[in-house]
């Protein structure tokens, strides 16, 4: 399917809900008598810990970021699939004579055990989700979890082995295994993998305590993707029933149809719709499913990138880190510079390598989904006459969803193989394009796709100097009690810009217009502006060092006769009270945009010459 473009909208629901519940919510800890609990404090709870991990993330040891999140995160997700696959191993018997194509009714005892199977693969689903939700202790629900699911495997694998070599019990006659029974292989081995996930995550905790037994380190963001997977799963179900109903499908065709459709692969195979019903409710059917699968695609996408880009900065910098002291052993008399020169590359690195990384990660994992589907496809269709390059060119146009519909999986074996694969590689390919697109429009960006400097074939927009952004500013009136009706403009009038020009206008009217409070306001002003139009700018050496003055830095001179740092004062970000460019709650690390950064920085030191200023105006109680 096509990106459906939905990560930024659910971000940006999610930031826009989580800061209403915060400002509905009330304060945490204790009024006179009166101690906040119950589900409020809790979700309340939930989001400070959300920020805190998001902090702790940039240091987190890579492997156990995946042992602690990613594993649990995994668990979560697909449990509710393996799930669904239990339940398709109920809808039919395991075999079908190849004569007629006439099933086999299974023995009674197969029945019971995939039925035990089934519900202690749902308990162990439900113990999982209330281990996330913090309903049972993790020390409770982990070994319940593993337990219940490995149980859950070995009862699928007992009749998968009996029921494949057992001629004798029809007679000699010749048989094949339809699709529940591969149904039920997928089960098993996915009952397999969660529990094996979940144990070294608690080794992780019980052996190493690389982190605390729980799974606090799961944002809201995260456990919300189960919520969006089960929605999904139940959604991918109910309409394969019902469509198998009007069409006269059995339930496992209609899975198979119902995944493709979904996925927007459209293969056009032996089951389109027919009746004037069918057709009718695939209308309402494909929006839906398609705008679900889309979210669950987003917040895949988003959470992938979004601890990625972490997980490389936090490498990139440190070795950086370690240049930077290095080279600070030498004598600099511009250290200040350097070092921000330092921090800039270090940045621009970072991005960079985690667009590439990001980039072959999922090119890998969409050529490893490509051979390796299409070397079981041409196994599994082998009856049909498949070569490896017809297995390859039918999973590029699936891959890609297109959907020619001049192959087709139509093995017992092929179309269970081909609702899991699609599941996994859809969404796969579409983060691959979504990584691309951002290549590309760095390149676009950098002029490389259309010529260099002055080469290029686009008519160039005339560039603006710091100084002539400044005289911009200055120019502008100082009058802004007009209602703005453009949206854009709206949002860049914040509190924070009416802040700084109401500022800069008191100080102008008591004759102070070239004070450092009314400086502070004008760029506070400028900074909320830029904030809002275009938070990810990069701003020049120059507007640093004019910033820098008015928070009150000393000059470079000044500076030469302490400038070296050691190692553990430039990893914690202090030197002698003051922060560092490389340091923890520097812009590098501080998750927020250079002029977010320093226009809380900028808001601060206004506060202090406020206060300064009205100790000063007021020598005695009188006055």
């Amino acid at each position: 399917m096509n990106d459906p473009g939905l990560e930024e909208p659910i971000q940006e629901s999610y930031k826009a809900a989580e800061h209403q519940a915060k400002d509905n919510l009330p304060d945490g800890g204790k009024t006179d008598n009166v101690k906040e609990n119950g589900l409020r404090a809790e979700f309340r709870r939930e989001m400070k810990e959300d920020d805190e991990e998001e902090e702790v993330g940039y240091f987190q040891p890579k492997r156990w970021w995946f042992t602690s999140t990613a594993f649990p995160l995994i668990a979560g997700t697909f449990g509710p699939l393996a799930n669904f696959f239990s339940i398709c191993t109920q809808s039919q018997s395991w075999r079908e004579y190849t004569a007629d194509g006439s099933l086999i009714p299974d023995p009674k005892w197969v029945t019971a055990v995939t039925s035990i199977s089934l519900a202690m693969s749902l308990l162990a689903n439900f113990v999982l989700l209330a281990n996330f939700g913090h309903l049972l202790r993790y020390s409770v629900a982990q070994p319940l979890t593993i337990g219940l699911w490995f149980i859950s495997s070995i009862l699928l694998i007992i009749p998968l082995g009996i029921l494949r070599t057992q001629p004798g019990a029809l007679d000699g006659a010749a048989f094949e295994h339809t699709q529940a029974y591969y149904y039920a292989i997928i089960s098993s081995t996915i009952y397999i993998i969660l529990p094996s996930l979940l144990i070294v995550n608690a080794m992780g905790a019980y052996v190493f305590h690389a982190y605390p037994p729980s799974f606090n380190a799961l944002t809201v963001p995260q456990r919300t993707l189960m919520l969006q997977t089960i929605v999904y799963v139940c959604y991918l179900a109910v309409g394969a029933g019902v469509f198998s109903h009007v069409e006269g499908w059995n339930y496992l065709d209609g899975v198979y149809w119902a995944d493709y459709t979904l996925l927007t692969i459209g293969l056009g195979s032996d089951f389109p719709p027919k009746t004037h019903m069918g057709r009718a409710l695939l209308i309402p059917f494909a929006v839906g499913g398609i705008t679900l699968l889309g979210i669950v695609i987003g917040s895949i996408r988003g959470l992938v990138l979004e601890r990625g880009k972490i997980k490389v900065i936090r490498r990139t910098v440190e070795q950086e880190r370690k240049r930077w002291i290095a080279r600070m052993d030498e004598p600099d008399g511009a250290w200040k510079k350097s070092e921000w020169e330092v921090m800039r590359s270090i940045k621009r690195s970072a991005e960079t390598t985690h667009k590439y990384s990001a980039l072959g990660t999922s090119l890998f994992a969409y050529l490893l989904l490509w051979f390796l589907g299409a070397m079981v496809f041409w196994f599994s269709e082998a009856p049909q006459g498949w070569t490896y390059f017809e297995a390859l060119y039918f999973c590029y146009t699936s891959l890609l969803t297109i959907g020619y519909g001049d192959f087709y999986p139509m093995s017992t074996a092929g179309r269970p193989f081909f609702v899991v694969w699609s599941l996994i590689a859809v969404p796969t390919v579409t983060i691959l394009l979504s990584n691309v697109g951002d290549i590309l429009l760095g390149w676009i960006r950098g002029g490389l796709m259309l010529g260099i400097g002055d080469t290029s074939v686009l008519p160039k927009r005339p560039s603006k100097s710091n100084s002539d952004r400044k005289a911009e500013e200055d120019a502008k009136p100082s009058d802004n009690g007009t209602q703005r009706a453009d949206d854009d403009i709206e949002q860049m009038n914040t509190d924070v810009e009416r802040l700084g020009q109401a500022v800069e206008h008191a100080e102008e009217e008591r004759g102070q217009g070239g004070g450092l409070a009314a400086r502070l306001g004008r760029q506070i002003s400028r900074l909320a502006k830029d904030a809002a139009e275009s938070p990810g700018f990069d701003y020049e050496w120059e507007d640093w060092q004019g910033w820098l003055e008015l928070l009150g830095e000393r000059t470079e001179s000044q500076k030469q006769q302490d400038s070296r740092y050691s190692e553990e004062d430039v990893h914690s970000g202090e030197k002698r009270g003051e922060w560092t460019w490389l340091g923890d709650d520097g812009p590098l690390f501080s998750r927020v945009s250079e002029s977010q950064w320093m226009l809380g920085k900028l808001c601060a030191r206004l506060e202090e010459v406020l206060t300064e200023e009205l100790g000063a105006s007021r020598p005695g109680k009188g006055q």
